[in-house]
C-alpha cells in the first residue's frame, strides 16, 4: 500500500490530545497516532503544547484557551496558521491536507494544488459554510448521515463515524445503583434537563464534565445562572472534569447514561464511550442518536417533545424504567463492531487513497 504524506490541520484552542475535554482533539490525536503507526508521514499543524508521534508543526506557543484568548480575537492566529500551512505544504511534499477547522481552511484554496478534505465536526448552522463548500466543490467527510441533512447536495466523499480506544473503557456486566451524564455543562448538551429528570425520578446522578470557560460567554452565563446552584444538591453529584481513564470507571459502574440533548448532535463520543463499558444510553431522538444507538438493544431513544411542544421529560423517565431490559454485552459489541478507533483510522486511510487515485486517473 502506498505510504502518504498527510497534513492534519488541528484547532488552536486546545492542545492535542486534550488534557480532559475536547472531542475533536481526541479524534485528531487518534488519527495522527494511528496513521503514523501504519507507516504514513503525518504532519500536525497545531499548538506547540500538543504531543504527538507525528511531526508537529507548531503554530502558537500554547493553545489559545490556555492563553485565555477570547473567540473574537482568534482571527489573526488562524489566519497565520493558514499562511503557514500554505507555505509548508509544498516544501513538505504533502499528498493530502486533512482539515478539522471549517471555514478558516477555505483560505487555502488557490494557495495550493494539494487536495484538501474537510471533516465536519460540528453541525451546519443555518447557511454557515454551506455556500462556500458548494462554490468550491469541497471534499467533505461527515461524521454521521444526520449531519448532512441541512445540505445533502454537497460533495461528500465519505461518512466516517468517530472511533474510540476501547481499552480505555472496560466492560462491566454488573452496574451500581446510579446514572451518569458526561459532557460540557452547556445548554445544548441537556445538563439542565438531566438534573430535572434526576430530581423528578429520584435518581442518583453523577455529573462529569467541563464547566464552560468565560470566553464562551453565553454558555458560561447559562452555567452560573441555572446550573451552578443545582450541583451537589439532592441526588446530583458533580465530580468535575476528569480524564479518560478516570471517566471509564464511572461509565462502567452506571446503570445508564442519560442524554436529553438539546441540539442536533453530529456524533456524540460520550454515547460510544458509555456503551463500550456496557452502559446503555437513553437519549432524545436528535442528530446522530438513531445512528449511534440501536433502539431497545443498546439503549432507548425518546421523542424530544410531547404533543403540546414541551420537552418530553415524562417520556424520558418512562424509558429509564425500562433500562433493565438492555443486554450490556450487546452495548459493548455494537461499539466494537462499528465505532472502534481502528475502524475509523482504516476508513480515513481508504478515503485518502481513493481521493488520490481519482486525482491521478484524470
Amino acid at each position: 500500500m502506498k505510504k502518504l504524506r498527510i497534513g492534519q490541520i488541528g484547532p488552536l484552542n486546545l492542545p492535542i490530545p486534550p488534557k480532559k475535554y475536547g472531542g475533536t482533539e481526541k479524534i485528531i490525536y487518534s488519527l495522527c497516532e494511528g496513521l503514523t503507526k501504519k507507516g504514513h508521514e503525518v504532519f500536525l499543524f497545531a499548538a506547540k503544547d500538543s504531543k504527538t508521534s507525528a511531526h508537529l508543526c507548531p503554530i502558537v506557543e500554547k493553545s489559545l484557551w490556555t492563553l485565555k484568548i477570547k473567540p473574537q480575537e482568534y482571527a489573526p492566529y488562524y489566519a497565520y496558521q493558514m499562511a503557514i500551512v500554505a507555505q509548508k505544504a509544498k516544501k513538505l511534499k504533502l499528498d493530502i491536507i486533512h482539515d478539522h477547522l471549517g471555514p478558516w481552511s477555505l483560505a487555502l484554496y488557490g494557495q495550493t494544488k494539494i487536495p484538501i478534505v474537510h471533516t465536519l465536526h460540528v453541525p451546519f448552522r443555518k447557511k454557515d459554510r454551506i455556500w462556500a463548500y458548494r462554490k468550491l466543490n469541497s471534499k467533505l467527510i461527515s461524521i454521521s448521515f444526520a449531519q448532512r441533512k441541512p445540505a445533502p447536495d454537497l460533495n461528500y466523499v465519505a461518512n466516517i463515524y468517530n472511533g474510540i480506544d476501547l481499552s480505555l473503557y472496560p466492560f462491566n456486566p454488573k452496574p451500581k445503583d446510579y446514572f451518569i451524564w458526561v459532557g460540557e455543562l452547556s445548554p445544548r448538551k441537556g445538563i439542565m434537563e438531566v438534573i430535572e429528570i434526576a430530581k423528578l425520578a429520584k435518581l442518583k446522578l453523577i455529573i462529569i464534565g467541563r464547566i464552560p470557560p468565560p470566553v464562551q460567554k453565553i454558555d458560561y452565563d447559562f452555567f452560573n445562572q441555572y446550573i451552578k446552584k443545582n450541583l451537589n444538591k439532592g441526588n446530583a453529584k458533580y465530580l468535575g472534569e476528569l480524564n479518560q481513564e478516570k471517566i471509564g470507571k464511572y461509565y462502567k459502574e452506571a446503570k445508564a447514561f442519560l442524554y436529553p440533548l438539546q441540539w442536533e448532535e453530529p456524533f456524540g463520543l460520550t454515547m460510544t464511550e458509555s456503551m463500550a463499558c456496557g452502559t446503555p444510553v437513553i437519549a432524545f431522538k436528535r442528530g446522530s442518536v438513531p445512528e449511534v444507538i440501536k433502539d431497545n438493544k443498546t439503549g432507548l431513544i425518546v421523542s424530544p417533545l410531547e404533543k403540546n411542544g414541551k420537552i418530553n421529560l415524562k417520556g424520558f423517565i418512562q424509558a429509564i424504567k425500562k433500562i433493565g431490559q438492555i443486554d450490556r454485552k450487546e452495548c459493548r459489541d455494537l461499539v466494537k463492531e462499528n465505532f472502534s478507533e481502528e475502524m475509523m483510522i482504516d476508513n480515513y486511510e481508504k478515503t485518502f487513497l481513493k481521493i488520490l487515485d481519482q486525482r491521478s486517473s484524470r
